[in-house]
């Protein structure tokens, strides 16, 4: 085993230019001097192609005749506990992707109006998608080797070139991760019995390297690389992250790269943050962030999998990111041959309708100017301002809180002009005059061309169609020491709460609006968790007819949520602010709090 180590060693020597170690400060400045221009066509792009393909898409969730139900099917020989030498010599010859297969992925993308694709080179079980050259890639003694492209074709190739002839753009996962390199960081490392063994990270920090560059080399301009994942202790040096992005810099000068060489989804390390399956409700201010997301629950081929999302749930998805100023990379699972699922075909085709209607609304878009809207999102480019309306208004009245000068409305797809100006009875809020049917039941955009640059007014928190106000920790604004909004869980089951309420002079205060009709009695309730071991803090919620006090009681853990009745109180129409606010603390700290909730009490 040594030989390899040696030859793998000498094979990737850095020369004299490269000698010495990056310096990561260093590197880190260069690449954000030039982010802009690398990432322009990056964030006129908005929607792209991610596609997880390899060994574990012939076991489709499956091993030994049994169904792993686990999200993730690409995480199979963890799942399963199934050693590197049986993983490859039962996958390998079942691996057998057809003729064509990334010519059928590339009309699929650009069918669905997507403008990038990113496709897994190696995933964490350690196996290539691409011709490495490299000795332990080429042949080894516990798998054999880990390139797994049919012998005399490369999938790697076969997707780039598949991608850029139909004008899309082509980049690489690559996991930092390996399961089957001896000298690999041993995390996340599948579940059966592992030898122990001395690591020589050095040598496959090397291996990392050397595959980069080929990837780098021999594949012509890529626009991003994307690399998984980082820990605590395994992150930025620990993966030579100056020399990858020195050895980029040098040779793909105008690729992107995304942010996790280093720790945390949201961490601005590199070109754009990776949010994993759940849109951050006010996206990430201050950096270009990437949401990748999956068409049902997993990642890799799952055969059992069958929790599609339909074309209204993407679009939806879609135009809730681009509003918040992300892009959404979102996830094919082909099987062994290459081929898509057939619904995951009718979803993104159904996503390719509407964005051939309404794509001006997505791409080179920038964030909406509002904080929230009831009835939908908004994006914006110069001169003008599309609304994505989800909930279509009863009354034909969109509501729009804009003071900026409309010169025309129409909605995308019909040539009508529509009404539209300031109302009284809406407290000066534009109203938009649309047909009483919602055209398109998936999301209609009303495009507004603006005069001038629009002027959003005061956010107010509204009652849903249900007569429901729900105030939620994003919507408030904190005053005081240590409160804020607190996320619990990174991927997929993400959550907000206000937490670290550690001094009981912080407050947190809403504004409500109500329009005529609206006012009455409303039934309060809050959702909120408290350590047995701090309870009995003192509260109240302030409202413009009165006070409601209530005992924070125990509920079993800081994320353990009850909902508590405060009480019943009559608010006006017109716009209001509702303040919580502690008065006393006998624990750690006073609440936390996931949501208050208004509820019309029938007349």
């Amino acid at each position: 085993m040594l030989s390899w180590m040696l030859t793998a060693a000498l094979a990737f020597a850095p020369s004299p230019a490269q000698s010495g170690a990056a310096d990561e400060t260093r590197e880190l400045a260069l690449w954000a001097s030039t982010r802009d221009e690398r990432m322009a066509w990056w964030r006129e792009a908005r929607f792209g192609m991610f596609v997880h393909f390899g060994l574990y898409s012939a076991a489709g969730g499956k091993w030994d005749g049994k169904v792993y139900e686990q999200h993730y099917a690409e995480w199979i020989q963890h799942w399963a506990g199934v050693p590197c030498k049986e993983y490859a010599k039962t996958l390998k010859p079942l691996f057998r992707p057809e003729p064509g297969f990334a010519d059928a992925w590339a009309e699929l993308a650009a069918d669905a109006g997507m403008r990038y694709a990113v496709m897994t080179s190696k995933h964490h079980d350690g196996f290539t998608l691409f011709e490495s050259k490299q000795p332990y890639s080429l042949a080894n003694d516990v798998t054999g080797g880990t390139n797994i492209s049919p012998k005399g074709r490369d999938v790697a190739r076969e997707f780039v070139d598949a991608m850029k002839e139909r004008g899309l753009r082509a980049g690489f996962y690559y996991s930092l991760l390996d399961w089957q390199h001896p000298d690999a960081y041993e995390m996340a490392l599948p579940a059966y019995p592992r030898e122990p063994r001395t690591r020589e990270h050095a040598r496959y920090l090397e291996y990392v390297r050397a595959h980069v560059n080929e990837l780098a080399t021999n594949y012509g301009e890529l626009c991003t690389l994307w690399f998984d994942y980082s820990d605590a202790e395994r992150q930025g040096s620990a993966w030579g992250a100056a020399q990858l992005l020195a050895d980029l810099r040098a040779k793909q000068p105008r690729i992107v790269v995304n942010n996790r060489l280093f720790l945390g989804l949201e961490n601005q390390n590199g070109d754009y943050g990776t949010p994993e399956k759940y849109v951050p409700p006010t996206g990430i201010p201050g950096m270009d962030w990437e949401v990748n997301h999956t068409l049902n629950e997993s990642y890799g081929y799952s055969s059992h999998d069958g929790h599609w999302k339909d074309t209204t749930t993407v679009v939806r998805l879609l135009c809730d990111v681009v509003s918040k100023g992300g892009n959404l990379l979102l996830n094919i699972g082909p099987d062994a041959n290459g081929r898509v699922p057939e619904a995951a075909q009718k979803t993104l085709r159904g996503v390719g309708a509407w964005m051939r209607t309404h794509g001006e609304a997505i791409y080179g878009t920038r964030a909406s100017p509002f904080a929230r809207l009831p009835w939908g999102r908004a994006t914006q480019k110069d001169g003008a301002l599309y609304l994505l309306v989800f909930d279509w208004p009863r009354d034909g009245e969109l509501v729009v809180p804009l003071q900026s000068k409309v010169r025309s409305a129409k909605i995308l797809g019909r040539e009508e002009e529509l009404s539209v100006a300031p109302s009284d009875r809406k407290a000066g809020r534009l109203v938009v005059r649309v047909p009483k049917t919602q055209p398109d039941p998936s999301c209609t955009v009303v495009r507004l061309e603006l005069a001038e640059l629009p002027v959003p007014m005061a956010f107010l928190v509204l009652p849903d169609e249900n007569g429901v106000i729900t105030l939620l920790p994003h919507d408030a604004t904190l005053a005081g020491p240590s409160l804020r909004v607190e996320q619990v869980g990174a991927v997929e089951d993400v959550t907000y709460n206000l937490g670290y309420w550690l001094d009981a002079s912080a407050t947190a205060t809403w504004p409500v609006g109500l329009q005529p009709g609206q006012d009455g009695e409303y039934r309060i309730e809050a959702d909120i968790a408290c350590a047995d071991s701090a309870a009995g803090s003192q509260m109240e919620l302030e409202l413009p007819s009165g006070v409601l006090s209530f005992t924070v009681p125990a509920t079993g853990g800081w994320q353990s949520y009850r909902t508590l009745e405060l009480g019943r109180a009559k608010l006006a129409w017109g716009a209001h602010e509702c303040v919580l606010r502690a008065k006393s603390k006998p624990g750690e700290a006073v609440v936390n709090v996931r949501s208050l909730r208004f509820v019309a009490v029938a007349k």
